[in-house]
């Protein structure tokens, strides 16, 4: 069994910044413009509002979307604290690589943060952030070109277990036209998750090619790959 690089006992409502994400899912900017995406789960990432100042139709998607704007900067700012000190006690695992050091990592990603929470209200209002979660979305069967789902499957596979994982891989691939992104393919411990190989024969039967990709990011060791389903 892994060692986690950090204990999550629950969910965290932590964000990245939009150019970092791009990273991360190991995606053009072009591939995206004027193409309807959806990130889910979205927490307080700059991705949705910095996508849409470029042209990608982008809609996020996250259980906390229900609460006020005051009660969302409250946690984010919380939820941002309590990661960067976990960060920093786990810092023998941080890669210089995205970023040249925790701080560096801290400041990009707290700017990120603050440009979600400047959109949120209006945000919320024009339809571009929207309560839900996995693993059932409230959306038609292939509404997004490109679905992009970051930082909760396999990462918290000590609290979400194989079902789950396997009604959420389902549901991304209904909703998605195009293809379906997830980034990292690791576990808290920066191994594999154990259950992929099940996982992507589960996408080939719902007509799904399946890749590892290799990616220009990585922040703790390990986090350089992402799975790519690209329907048929």
């Amino acid at each position: 069994m892994s060692q986690n690089l950090f204990e999550l006992k629950s969910i965290c409502f932590f964000g990245r910044p939009y150019a970092e994400l791009l990273k991360c899912f190991g995606i053009e900017e072009s591939a995206l413009l004027g193409k309807s995406v959806l990130e889910c789960p979205s927490g307080p990432s700059s991705f949705v509002v910095e996508a849409n100042a470029r042209g990608i139709d982008a809609i996020g998607v996250d259980p906390l979307f229900y609460r006020s704007p005051q009660a969302i900067r409250d946690l984010a700012l919380a939820d941002f604290r309590v990661m960067f000190d976990r960060v920093r006690a786990a810092s023998g695992k941080f890669v210089k690589r995205t970023y040249n050091s925790v701080e560096e990592a801290e400041e990009v990603r707290r700017r990120g943060l603050l440009r979600f929470l400047q959109d949120y209200s209006i945000g919320k209002a024009l339809g571009r952030y929207r309560e839900g979660a996995l693993p059932y979305l409230e959306f038609d069967d292939r509404s997004f070109e490109v679905v992009l789902c970051g930082h909760l499957l396999f990462i918290y596979a000590d609290s979400l277990d194989l079902d789950f994982h396997r009604a959420a891989i389902r549901e991304l691939c209904r909703v998605a036209n195009r293809e379906v992104r997830i980034h990292p393919i690791v576990d808290n411990g920066s191994e594999r998750y154990p259950h992929l190989d099940a996982l992507l024969e589960q996408a080939d039967e719902l007509g799904f090619d399946s890749r590892i990709q290799d990616v220009d990011h990585e922040f703790f060791a390990g986090t350089n790959r992402t799975l790519v389903l690209e329907r048929r």
